[in-house]
């Protein structure tokens, strides 16, 4: 989990949004960030969406969650 926090962290510093922000893109849940670091849970269905979002595209710039455009 420590893994998965740091990876969220810098993928919101490196796009300069806030980590509501990045819960509320990815998961529509923008204190979801703050629940995990609490020690919340989450399904094997959100780890898939944050790996989706924190994976790097060949242009070295992450993608944006389905259906949505990344701010900035």
């Amino acid at each position: 989990m420590t893994d998965l926090l740091s990876r969220i962290e810098l993928r919101c510093a490196a796009r300069g949004i806030t980590e509501s922000t990045f819960g509320r893109y990815v998961v529509n849940d923008g204190k979801f960030v703050a629940r995990l670091r609490a020690g919340g849970s989450m399904t094997l269905k959100t780890l898939e969406r944050l790996e989706v979002a924190l994976a790097p595209d060949p242009g070295g710039l992450p993608p944006g969650p389905p259906g949505k455009v990344w701010p900035g």
